[in-house]
């Protein structure tokens, strides 16, 4: 079982739900696809297989002088 958390800049969640997929890889596939699908590729994410074994991270970028996250 897999699971997928989308947030937004200020680390609002806007998705945090199940994926339904049998491999990292096709967890990955699914999770990519519903990123392309609602405008999000850019957000940050986690893909994570219920054990806890991370499958894909994308964080939050940050700007180093303000210490604010920026706006992708």
């Amino acid at each position: 079982m897999y699971h997928m958390t989308v947030y937004d800049e200020d680390g609002k969640v806007l998705f945090n739900d199940a994926l339904s997929a049998t491999s990292d890889e096709e967890a990955k596939k699914a999770g990519y696809a519903w990123l392309a699908e609602h405008g999000h590729e850019n957000k940050p994410h986690r893909i994570f297989h219920t054990t806890g074994r991370l499958v894909s991270f994308k964080p939050h970028q940050f700007d180093l002088k303000t210490g604010k996250a920026t706006k992708s």
